[in-house]
């Protein structure tokens, strides 16, 4: 049975976000903008969603254990110890983002050089 006895209260250092796919030029800028900021990484998930991620821990996390337990939010209650990153297996993320370079360097791999046809091809 996994429990959180071991924890180190990894699920409540973040806080994420979803968003849209990106498609276009401002999609991409709107990542930039995003991880151009401390403590913010944006990722796809290995389900194919794309999430923002604010690396920042909850203000009632104390000892790596939730002050406010008997009363904490309902995603906190729906949070399933088998899922959690601390539990896991593997990566969680097929993309990963954490500055401006990395969202560039993956631009540059998205973009294909166009083939050129060669003269012999244009002839036949």
């Amino acid at each position: 049975m996994i429990t959180c006895d071991k924890c180190n209260g990894a699920c409540c250092r973040y806080v994420t976000v979803p968003l849209d796919e990106p498609e276009d030029k401002a999609d991409w800028d709107h990542i930039k903008w995003l991880v151009a900021h401390q403590n913010v990484i944006v990722y796809k998930d290995n389900d194919g969603d794309w999430l923002a991620e604010f690396q920042t821990p909850c203000k009632y996390l104390k000892d790596n254990r939730c002050s406010i337990y008997p009363r904490r939010p309902d995603i906190c209650r729906e949070h399933d110890v088998e899922e959690c990153i601390m539990n896991g297996e593997g990566e969680v993320c097929t993309v990963l983002f954490k500055d401006i370079s990395d969202v560039e360097e993956y631009l540059k791999k998205l973009k294909k050089p166009k083939n050129k046809k060669s003269k012999s091809a244009d002839n036949n």
